[in-house]
């Protein structure tokens, strides 16, 4: 019993850790642009997959722009792995409802030159 319990506090403490190290700001504005130009019929999955990598690269490349060494993350570790399913997770959210808001919007909005002759 007591590797079990030293495996879930090892999950709890990296769960942790991915939580506070987490920067959600790039992936949130990448995905809302691809929710805004998605067309109707593409896969939400496939684009938040699409979304995750250049918001990585931008993390990554952030500390440049003050001066230091670009931070790349190490994927062998626990807590950038539950950081990359938590931003892919995001990502996902986020893309599919903007393609909620874009059909409601589609189906709310009157339709140019959209009324029948009488």
């Amino acid at each position: 019993m007591g590797d079990f319990t030293q495996f879930l506090w090892a999950m709890w403490d990296a769960g942790q850790a991915a939580m506070i190290g987490l920067n959600p700001v790039p992936v949130l504005l990448i995905s809302l642009v691809l929710g805004m130009i998605q067309p109707r019929r593409s896969s939400a999955f496939l684009l938040a997959f699409l979304a995750l990598i250049p918001a990585v690269i931008v993390t990554a490349l952030l500390p440049m722009a003050l001066g230091y060494q670009a931070i790349w993350p190490d994927l062998s570790q626990l807590e950038v792995e539950m950081q990359l399913v938590m931003l892919f997770a995001l990502s996902y959210v986020v893309i599919r409802a903007m393609g909620l808001i874009k059909l409601t919007l589609s189906l709310a909005l009157p339709r140019p030159n959209g009324h029948k002759p009488v």
